[in-house]
């Protein structure tokens, strides 16, 4: 087995985009893991800019150490759960991908097709950042 230097590491994040306020979204799909409203200041300047939309997300609650399929298919079961909000909200859902490479060592993911079928019958995109 190799040392837990050597493994990747996932993360997988549920986002949704909309021009709701916060709370319509919350209301819709329960309390995110982070999340902000329209007209929100960006950053720490009160007069500086202003959020365009509202942002709700749900991280996985999979082990980091576990392969980047696993939360993905944890965040499409809710999703599939509460297909009939996501289709009322009409906002631009997506999934987010965090995979953290080893020192050192080589690797990958897998998405089965029944994932990906899954994930297309939801019209979920999935993006993708390798550190």
């Amino acid at each position: 087995m190799p040392d837990a230097r050597e493994r990747h590491e996932y993360k997988a994040s549920l986002r949704v985009f909309s021009e709701l306020v916060l709370a319509d979204l919350v209301a819709a799909l329960g309390e995110p893991d982070h999340g902000y409203d329209i007209g929100d200041p960006v950053g720490r300047r009160p007069d500086g800019p202003r959020r365009a939309v509202s942002h709700w997300s749900l991280h996985s609650r999979t082990e980091r150490t576990r392969p980047l399929d696993e939360h993905v298919a944890e965040l499409v079961t809710f999703v599939e759960g509460h297909r009939r909000e996501f289709e009322e909200l009409k906002a631009d859902v997506d999934i987010f991908c965090g995979v953290f490479t080893a020192d050192d060592a080589q690797g990958g993911f897998t998405f089965t097709a029944d994932l990906m079928q899954r994930l297309a019958e939801l019209g979920l995109e999935v993006g993708f950042d390798l550190y």
